[in-house]
């Protein structure tokens, strides 16, 4: 009897492994009270709740603010918002389709540093979770001096200044040609020479830009992708050239991630072990996800890709209006697909093609550098239009 007790422990400890959602309970969180104290550098948020809450915290800026959000949350009838003071100059309060509710602390400077913990009083079943925040020392201080204003000022124009970042990727490469033409007309050789022209024109824009590629080399598509990442992109342009067996086809065309491309990619990003691996530092303010599984890591997960997802598609519009006036379009040039490339939740990404080098018109535009030059000026045009 001892024996299949232990076998028992063993095979449901096993289903938790592998089933992260069912270890977490559902039940619902009684929330009771809030209370905020002043502490050196900062302040001390302290939530009254009935169990363990399942909670994510995290903070955004511009402007400075704390959020918390905690699963399956009931506040208790007599709740109320405490008064503000010191750091916290606001508290909001929202909710996620009534899984998830969201408590906003407006912040009068950016946070350095968030602590959190759960405690347990002496006696009872009650739990609080404390968060303790501080914010810069090297911040202007709460009290709003000449040299204070000053800082802040060169601060703003500090950010005003900061250039952004367009990462280009230049398709296929090296042992990898692309779709051809005869023995002279290769996909890759096009998307070099244009990706070479469209970062001269957008650094002369004040864009900082990377090429994924700058030769004739051969590079992983996920290679690509982790090296957008790394270099902080703002913005992620992977340049193609199309075929068709129909000569007569022609045209230029944008594709972003496809709904089904992008359910898949999140729900695989939701498997991994440790999500920090997917996100940069620059892109997702608010993404701070932990190790553990949770409906609030689930939550974020999708709305991250959801986020980049509608920022792709409104830069493909503009892009397919700018160029419409240099080159003709294909006909439903805005697309969708689950091309390796677009499936990052850290920048909006487009992959373009250019033209079809088995139609004659568009394969002469595509060897010629005025043409060249015009389209990539539209594209510049449509970033510029994306970051005003």
């Amino acid at each position: 009897m001892i024996f299949l007790k232990k076998i028992s422990k063993i095979i449901i400890l096993i289903f938790l492994a592998w089933n992260p959602p069912f270890a977490l309970s559902n039940d619902t969180v009684n929330v009771s009270k809030l209370r905020i104290s002043l502490i050196q550098d900062g302040a001390r948020i302290s939530i009254d709740t009935d169990k363990n809450p399942t909670y994510e915290v995290f903070s955004l800026q511009n402007p400075s603010r704390l959020v918390v959000d905690l699963a399956n949350a009931r506040f208790s009838k007599d709740f109320s918002f405490p008064a503000t003071k010191g750091l916290i100059d606001g508290v909001r309060f929202g909710s996620f389709d009534g899984e998830v509710s969201r408590i906003v602390f407006d912040l009068k400077l950016p946070l350095k540093n968030i602590k959190t913990r759960i405690r347990k009083p002496s006696s009872g079943k009650k739990r609080m979770l404390h968060i303790e925040i501080e914010n810069h020392k090297d911040s202007f201080t709460l009290k709003n001096t000449k040299g204070n204003k000053k800082s802040k000022k060169t601060k703003s124009n500090k950010r005003k200044s900061k250039r952004l970042v367009v990462v280009i990727d230049p398709g296929h490469g090296g042992k990898d040609p692309g779709t051809s033409y005869g023995p002279k007309v290769s996909e890759k050789d096009i998307v070099l020479n244009f990706s070479k022209i469209l970062k001269a024109r957008l650094e002369g824009g004040g864009y900082r830009v990377y090429l994924t590629r700058d030769n004739d080399n051969f590079i992983k598509l996920k290679e690509r992708v982790e090296y957008a990442k790394k270099k902080g992109a703002d913005l992620f342009i992977s340049i193609h050239a199309d075929a068709s067996q129909k000569s007569s086809t022609r045209g230029f065309s944008v594709y972003t991630l496809s709904q089904s491309g992008l359910d898949r990619e999140a729900e695989k990003v939701a498997k991994l072990e440790n999500n920090r691996s997917i996100f940069s530092k620059k892109a997702l303010d608010g993404v701070n996800l932990r190790k553990g599984r949770s409906p609030i890591d689930h939550y974020y997960i999708n709305k991250a890709f959801e986020r980049v997802k509608i920022s792709s598609t409104e830069f493909a519009s503009v892009l397919v209006s700018e160029v419409s006036e240099r080159s003709k379009l294909l006909k439903r040039p805005q697309r969708y697909a689950g091309f390796a490339v677009l499936k990052s939740p850290n920048y909006p990404s487009v992959l373009v093609e250019l033209g079809f080098v088995t139609n004659d018109k568009d394969r002469s535009n595509l060897s010629n550098r005025n043409w060249q030059e015009s389209v990539a000026k539209k594209f510049v045009d449509a970033v510029n239009e994306k970051f005003k």
